[in-house]
């Protein structure tokens, strides 16, 4: 099953399950509220009872508006280990936001802030959760994600190397593939990231090193992880270390990021001011 959040006039959101010419939407502003609403999503997500709208008279906001939590895993795939000069982890190295997050829609413009050269951006495999997880062992974590999606984290680095970059923005979407409709943990699928008609980066999922099941259970034994919470499994290579030079996109560049049967972003970077 694919499930997408949709825009309906300025201010309005709905979740819908999408089909190949049209959407039906669901009696939640979100996905995210979709998986939160408890036992049984899937089911209502499946309902035949709901209004109906044309594909092309609908543009995608973001799947998950407000993300209870984004965990970010570092790095998880070995040439990103390579590219970066460090030793391949012995386990998932990850970091958590709570709240406040900008999200942006998968065609949707990624505003950058007027300071900040060093742009980091990259696709990733995201994992949404859909039942509460602590403490779940590996061999039983998938059952514990309702879906995957798209994703592009994008951070800015303000001065010299030793500050940490800020997140921008987290580009998610467009959809989520259900579990059902996904290669178990999501393996196997090809990633790309073009900047400009130029690829960047070109990966496989199963080149990760911690795959889905792994990270899911690593993570749950520190943070409790909720219904609609997403995980983002790390970039490949291609997004340079940091070091080479300064990065600094004009207005207009566009980033698309592709996960072969999951989804495509595709977003115009734009900086405030004179270019």
């Amino acid at each position: 099953m694919k499930l997408g959040t949709v825009r309906l006039g300025r201010d309005r959101t709905a979740a819908a399950r999408l089909q190949k010419q049209h959407c039906v939407l669901l009696p939640y502003p979100d996905v995210g509220a979709l998986i939160a609403s408890g036992d049984g999503w899937r089911d209502r997500a499946g309902a035949d009872t709901g209004e109906r709208h044309r594909l092309g008279d609908v543009s995608y906001a973001p799947l998950i508006v407000r993300p209870g939590k984004i965990v970010s895993v570092a790095t998880n795939y070995a040439v990103r280990a390579r590219e970066l000069g460090r030793p391949v982890p012995d386990v998932p190295e990850f970091s958590v936001r709570n709240g406040g997050h900008v999200v942006v829609g998968a065609d949707d413009d990624i505003r950058l802030p007027d300071e900040g050269r060093d742009v980091h951006w990259g696709v990733e495999l995201g994992v949404v959760i859909g039942r509460r997880a602590r403490d779940v062992p590996a061999r039983s974590a998938l059952r514990h994600v309702a879906g995957y999606t798209v994703v592009n984290d994008v951070a800015v680095r303000n001065g010299p190397e030793d500050v940490p970059r800020a997140a921008v923005a987290t580009v998610l979407g467009p959809v989520l593939i259900t579990t059902d409709d996904a290669p178990i943990g999501a393996r196997g699928l090809t990633m790309n990231c073009l900047v400009d008609g130029r690829v960047t980066q070109k990966a496989n999922t199963a080149e990760l090193i911690f795959d889905v099941a792994t990270v899911v259970a690593h993570v749950s034994s520190t943070v409790t992880l909720l219904p609609g919470d997403l995980i983002t499994t790390g970039t490949p290579a291609g997004t340079g270390n940091g070091r080479e030079r300064e990065v600094s996109p004009r207005s207009g560049t566009r980033v698309i990021s592709v996960i072969k049967g999951v989804g495509e972003l595709r977003n115009a970077v734009m900086r405030p001011g004179p270019q």
